[in-house]
């Protein structure tokens, strides 16, 4: 993919960019906005570099990569925050961004219901799904645990250099706002 192309689809992403008052916990915490938006990044990266797009239901993973951890109650485990961010998108994503009535909101849910869950327990990964976890995967360098091996798809081991250049460009995460991190990884190329 060319430079020009990286930069269309990063500049394709602003739609996409989570706002603050989404998240019920700590906007500007570790699963804040500046995580949410490395991780919409992500999804749409690997997407594009899997290079299927009739394959992919693109709208549906990106908004779901914008909303993952809108759910939190904190920082920890938070084992049903996947449920809660499901329940936010379909009580709030249309009226917050009516372009989304063009997608399938209960795909949406869905993503963000699953990408929590371990692969094992879940009957079908779809590519959109396994996309999701790879790029949640992916910006695990700000935790200091991402292990390129537990990542699903190739393309996305291919990655791993970059998550911890445009982690490393946003630090502190606390400081960061949406439109500065995706300004960031644009002005690293992704």
């Amino acid at each position: 993919m060319s430079h020009d192309d990286r930069m269309g689809v990063a500049l394709g992403l602003v739609g996409y960019l989570p706002e603050e008052g989404w998240f019920r916990h700590n906007p500007r915490g570790i699963h804040g906005v500046a995580h949410v938006t490395r991780v919409l990044v992500w999804a749409a990266t690997i997407a594009d570099l899997i290079g299927r797009p009739d394959a992919i239901r693109r709208g549906e993973l990106l908004w779901a990569a914008a909303t993952h951890d809108v759910g939190r109650i904190d920082d920890g485990i938070d084992a049903e925050h996947g449920e809660r961010s499901a329940a936010w998108v379909r009580a709030h994503l249309l009226s917050e961004r009516p372009a989304v009535a063009e997608v399938d909101l209960d795909l949406v849910a869905d993503l963000c219901t699953w990408h929590l869950v371990p692969d094992g327990g879940i009957g079908r990964l779809s590519l959109e799904l396994l996309i999701l976890k790879d790029a949640d995967g992916l910006d695990r360098v700000r935790l200091g645990d991402l292990d390129p091996n537990r990542l699903r798809l190739q393309v996305s081991r291919r990655l791993v250099p970059s998550a911890e250049r445009l982690e490393r460009a946003t630090r502190p995460h606390h400081e960061q706002t949406a439109d500065r991190v995706l300004a960031t990884a644009i002005s690293l190329g992704h």
